[in-house]
């Protein structure tokens, strides 16, 4: 059985309408912990740079079976 693990990223900036999600696909829990720390640093930093804040950024890295065959 394949693993898929989902980086699912919600941000949610004060002021604006909306809570913005991305998700990204990866088959090793390691590179998906390593790449949620990176979009979380990269999504702070850009908001300090734009003079945005506070901004409010949640990642998760979860175990997902979406693309295996079904045993029905």
């Amino acid at each position: 059985m394949i693993k898929i693990w989902l980086m699912l990223s919600i941000v949610s900036i004060p002021g604006m309408p909306t809570v913005k999600h991305t998700a990204e696909l990866f088959f090793d829990p390691y590179r998906c912990e390593a790449r949620r720390i990176i979009v979380e640093n990269k999504l702070n930093d850009t908001a300090f740079e734009n003079n945005i804040g506070p901004i409010y950024v949640q990642t998760w890295c979860l175990e997902s079976s979406m693309f295996v065959k079904s045993s029905t």
